[in-house]
């Protein structure tokens, strides 16, 4: 009996021994790594070669608040084929970024952690890219020691200290499609990211007392914008390192550096030469030019947007004001006449009939209108009550922030900051409206908050829960909108970012300039003479579409004459082509000084004054005087022509 014991005994170390050689070979192979990346934490190891090569190893761990998403040896990624066929995927690869840490895998499978903080919501999103062939992937998840389940209103919660947390869609709670023994996080083919993050409880509204609310603040506007400013810059310069671009990114960064009074080194660091011609649009034209090509992207859009307007009023649709700046382009298209039946159209609107998006551009109609037609009668403000109850109705208080809905299901990103954006002006424009302006600074700063650092936000959110205090905000991230995105919308105030700036005021309707100049002042506009000033930084080249300028047969630029030439972009100088057709004057802008005069005289040359015949026989005094004329003349038109290329 005693030697049975010894036997057992020894066994049972020489057991443990191996378990603990095993876990020590295990641990001790490759280099260790720990990351704490936004909300999570990421613990593993790998392998480097004397060349600098990484090979991974296991165990991985990505922890966050309460929930470990892990791959070992004895549980590793799986996938399904669209065959049905169960495969094990390899781990290729660890790959950490700022504010990501990836897994790339075998079988052609890449799967993103994304993550960040604010103040209330911890977020981490993940997401998967993977061929046609592959029909699901399978990530194993487990609760830490202090973490546990909770059920309410038919949801399923991970409590995990004083916070509950889930996942949008149900991914990786009650699964229904894991028949694995071990909770797995599912992604598929049509459900490729998921959301893990903070659920937030809504509170009641009190709208009278919104202004005092910390997120409505000015200064807490003002902070937010520019964290967006510094933080998209940030992003941009990344993004073009890696040679990752597009345009509207190229042209969102050369516009904020531009702000910074730093075009010049903007343009160095993103040349045109980064994008082909043939994938510029009208988007960048005012910084890369190529204007004659542009110029037809942008009568298609146009044409495209004033059709779907027109399409609209004739069918008396109300979704016609869900439009920014429908006013401002009627009259820059030379359709002031359609304005009457949008006048009708807003007289005629029942409230139960708007949403809160229709009710902000309606706001804005009334106050373009106002700004354009002052002295006539504005039927868009005399129903401004209307469109304010629709804006408080639409109101929804979730945790600190405030949010705007259309349907009490959704909250859409970009629809709320050009809402956001049109009630900050109403509360500037009229004084006893202010309440409307901290509404809007609230939303900019309540949807701003739910990307923490990130300059990316998702394109929208559910709201989920009753109505009993009991609403949550979930990130619905099948699409995310990246800074390039989000710029034009929450940066109003640049007048660098290529826009449309309407002269209809400065000189008559249907005239306006695409351009990302820092402003434009007509000096003269009558039958003989049209003349401007464009303002921007001294040594900078930037170019111009001018809509609606009538034919002239002359033309001073630094005040000097300057003949077409189709040629004109590749000059190191100003220049310009003209369109009589679609009175379009293509103009490329290189200023000696900050503000430079355009001055163009209007109609057809004069006739030209007969030259006297002298007589034969007298002194040719006079003739040679006229010659020396002519002369000096054709030097000065060289001049012009030598500057002008």
């Amino acid at each position: 009996m005693k030697h049975k014991s010894s036997r057992m005994i020894a066994l049972t170390i020489s057991y443990i021994l191996i378990i603990f050689g095993i876990f020590v070979i295990q641990f001790t192979i490759g280099k260790t790594f720990y990351y704490t990346i936004g909300a999570m934490t990421v613990s593993g190891r790998d392998e480097v070669d004397e060349t600098g090569n990484r090979t991974p190893l296991l165990p991985l761990h990505i922890v966050s608040n309460g929930l470990d998403f892990y791959i070992t040896d004895q549980t590793p990624l799986t996938a399904k084929t669209s065959n049905n066929e169960d495969i094990t995927l390899k781990v290729l690869e660890y790959k950490k970024n700022e504010d990501s840490f990836s897994v790339v895998c075998s079988n052609g499978v890449l799967i993103d952690f994304n993550s960040y903080l604010s103040e209330t919501i911890a977020t981490v999103r993940i997401s998967v890219s993977m061929p046609s062939e592959i029909e699901t992937v399978y990530f194993p998840w487990k609760l830490t020691q202090s973490a546990r389940l909770e059920r309410q209103d038919g949801q399923i919660f991970l409590r995990y200290g004083k916070d509950r947390f889930i996942f949008r869609g149900g991914h990786g709670f009650g699964n229904s499609d894991d028949t694995s023994e071990l909770p797995h996080l599912i992604l598929s083919s049509s459900k490729k990211t998921a959301i893990y993050e903070t659920y937030v409880q809504s509170e009641s509204l009190d709208f009278d007392s919104i202004f005092r609310l910390p997120i409505a603040t000015e200064e807490e506007y003002n902070k937010t914008k520019q964290l967006f400013r510094e933080k998209a810059l940030e992003y941009f310069s990344n993004v073009i390192s890696s040679r990752n671009y597009n345009e509207e990114l190229l042209t969102a960064y050369i516009a904020e550096k531009t702000f910074n009074g730093e075009y010049a080194k903007a343009l160095v660091y993103a040349p045109a030469s980064l994008l082909p011609k043939e994938k510029r649009t009208y988007i960048s034209t005012t910084f890369y030019g190529n204007l004659a090509q542009n110029d037809k992207s942008l009568a298609a859009y146009h044409k495209k947007k004033l059709s779907g307007i027109e399409l609209g009023i004739a069918r008396a649709e109300t979704s016609v004001f869900d439009r920014v700046s429908l006013i401002p382009f009627l009259i820059n298209n030379s359709r002031v006449n359609l304005i009457s039946a949008l006048e009708k159209m807003a007289s005629n609107a029942k409230q139960e009939d708007l949403n809160s998006f229709l009710a902000a551009g309606l706001l804005e109609a009334a106050m373009d209108y106002a700004f354009y037609f002052p002295n006539k009668q504005n039927i868009f403000m005399e129903n401004s009550e209307k469109y304010e109850n629709v804006l408080k109705d639409s109101l929804i208080s979730i945790d600190n922030g405030l949010y705007i809905s259309s349907d009490k299901k959704t909250i859409d990103t970009e629809k709320t900051l050009q809402a956001a954006s049109i009630l900050i002006r109403y509360g500037n424009s009229y004084p006893d409206k202010d309440s409307w302006k901290a509404v809007g600074q609230a939303l900019y700063s309540s949807i701003f908050s739910l990307g923490g650092n990130s300059s990316s936000l998702p394109a929208s959110f559910d709201i989920q829960g009753d109505k009993a205090k009991k609403l949550g905000l979930m990130a619905n991230d099948a699409l995310i909108l990246h800074a390039e995105k989000l710029y034009p919308v929450a940066i109003k105030d640049n007048p660098h970012y290529p826009h449309e700036e309407s002269l209809a005021l400065k000189a008559e309707p249907g005239i306006w300039a695409w351009t990302s100049a820092h402003d434009i002042n007509v000096l003269k506009n009558d039958a003989k003479i049209f003349s401007f000033r464009i303002s921007a930084k001294t040594g900078d080249t930037h170019y111009m579409i001018i809509r609606g300028i009538r034919p002239f047969y002359r033309i001073q630029v630094y005040g000097i004459d300057f003949r077409s030439d189709p040629r004109f972009e590749i000059y190191n100088s100003s220049g310009y082509v003209y369109d009589e057709r679609t009175r379009t004057l293509l103009l490329k802008m290189k200023h000696k000084k900050d503000d430079e005069d355009i001055v163009l005289f209007l109609g057809r040359p004069p006739e030209p004054v007969p030259v006297p015949v002298v007589p034969a026989g007298q002194d040719g005094a006079e003739g040679g005087s006229s010659a020396e004329n002519s002369t000096s003349g054709e030097k000065k038109e060289e001049s012009s022509d030598a500057d002008n290329e």
